[in-house]
């Protein structure tokens, strides 16, 4: 299922996981809800993707290969600010890290409801930021920078 994309009206989501497992449950999961998925198993390959898609949502793992995911996130957010980017991990943070790229940090170990409910939060929480201070849709491929 590796770098698959598929259609849906609902909101484009870019999916960066280096482990073939984890990445084909959240992909089939995020698709059951009738999300659009685009996947990348490295970080260099997700980056590429963001330039070149409109995605509504990052979601990564911080163990990437190429680039952390944590690099990711920071690239991101410095080129397109208002992008959500939430960081998928098994370590606990407790509380989110100063200086963190992410939106949100999703345990591992989610409940599926709660999983679905964040990841709608994110995307319209974007949303409305961007509308409410007028930027350009960070959406839009081709503002990242390695």
């Amino acid at each position: 299922m590796q770098n698959s994309t598929y259609q849906s009206p609902r909101a484009h989501i870019l999916l960066v996981e280096r482990n073939r497992g984890a990445l084909a449950l959240l992909e089939n999961m995020l698709c059951w809800r009738g999300y659009r998925v685009t996947t990348a198993a490295d970080g260099l390959d997700g980056l590429e993707k963001f330039r070149h898609g409109h995605f509504h949502l990052i979601l990564t793992n911080l163990s990437t290969p190429s680039i952390s995911g944590w690099e990711l996130g920071r690239i991101v957010k410095e080129s397109a600010p208002t992008m959500p980017v939430a960081l998928v991990t098994g370590i606990d943070f407790g509380t989110r890290p100063d200086q963190s790229p992410f939106d949100a940090i999703i345990p591992e170990t989610f409940q599926f409801d709660d999983f679905h409910h964040l990841v709608d939060s994110l995307i319209q929480c974007s949303e409305v930021v961007a509308r409410k201070t007028g930027q350009q849709d960070s959406r839009q491929p081709g503002k990242a920078e390695l």
